[in-house]
């Protein structure tokens, strides 16, 4: 399809048409050419949405579109400062609720530009992906056991009394430049963190 892929191709494609996000496709296809990943195009996206989510509602001195996109969705952030910022929106007028309902993820942002747009995002490697993303989650897999025998032996010893527990273990890894937290499944999915993106759109500022 190209740049005019049409409007409702996708989520992404019925959300560039819904906040009049012109020439958006065309944006899409220079960033990510010039090195931007999914995670940092959703994020330019679904801050874009935000921007016009405001316009719309004609709202002034609440804050910059990134702050409030990041205070809506990123996880770090305080559940009362959260709260805080939506009731804000509210009084402007601004519908929350389908305002987070339309952004989009990464994975979104990969089959639109895949299906839609006819951009390649797959990433050439001398190194086998999927076969390391399989060590990694057998080794997961692995300390999830060698875990819940440890338990299972503390609780028949009655060193540990509890109800019965179900072992989950969830790894989450620190980029030490950006020092952003990502899930591991998520960065594997991504494939990159967010200092590579923002050293990438602060080249590509417009």
């Amino acid at each position: 399809m190209s740049q005019d892929a049409t409007p409702d191709c996708c989520k992404v494609g019925r959300t560039i048409t819904s906040y009049d996000l012109f020439d958006f496709n065309a944006e899409l296809q220079r960033r990510r050419t010039t090195g931007s990943s999914l995670r940092g195009l959703a994020e330019f996206t679904n801050t874009r949405v935000v921007e016009r989510a405001l316009e719309e509602a004609s709202v002034d001195l609440i804050g910059d579109p990134a702050d409030i996109y990041e205070t809506l969705t990123a996880d770090e952030i305080r559940p009362s400062q959260r709260k805080g910022l939506e009731s804000k929106l509210r009084q402007q007028d601004v519908d929350v609720e389908q305002l987070r309902s339309d952004f989009v993820s990464h994975q979104t942002i990969k089959t639109h530009l895949n299906e839609c747009l006819e951009i390649d995002t797959s990433r050439a490697s001398t190194v086998d992906f999927e076969r390391e993303r399989g060590t990694i989650e057998w080794s997961q897999a692995r300390c999830e056991k060698v875990i819940t025998q440890s338990i299972d032996r503390l609780q028949q010893a009655n060193e540990l009394q509890t109800g019965s527990l179900h072992i989950t273990q969830t790894v989450r890894v620190t980029c030490a430049d950006c020092n952003r937290t990502y899930k591991l499944n998520d960065l594997l999915e991504e494939q990159t963190c967010d200092c590579y993106d923002r050293a990438r759109l602060g080249n590509n500022t417009d």
